[in-house]
């Protein structure tokens, strides 16, 4: 597992208007251990440093899959 390496960042979502999905994403901290990025998030939520939380996440490194994306 890569919960030990600095691969995670913490990214907003942002989702289209008309209701089909994510549009992009954008990082907006990072790179961080998997542990690192929790606790930044939990203290983000605590603080209410952000109108949406739901467009907050934590992602990890990109998984090519057989095609190469």
């Amino acid at each position: 597992m890569l919960k030990n390496k600095k691969q995670f960042y913490i990214t907003e979502l942002n989702m289209s208007d008309d209701g089909d999905g994510l549009e992009f994403y954008s990082d907006h901290s990072g790179p961080f251990t998997l542990t690192k990025a929790r606790k930044i998030m939990e203290k983000m939520f605590k603080r209410r440093s952000f109108n949406n939380f739901y467009d907050l996440t934590i992602r990890g490194r990109r998984h090519p899959n057989g095609n190469g994306h």
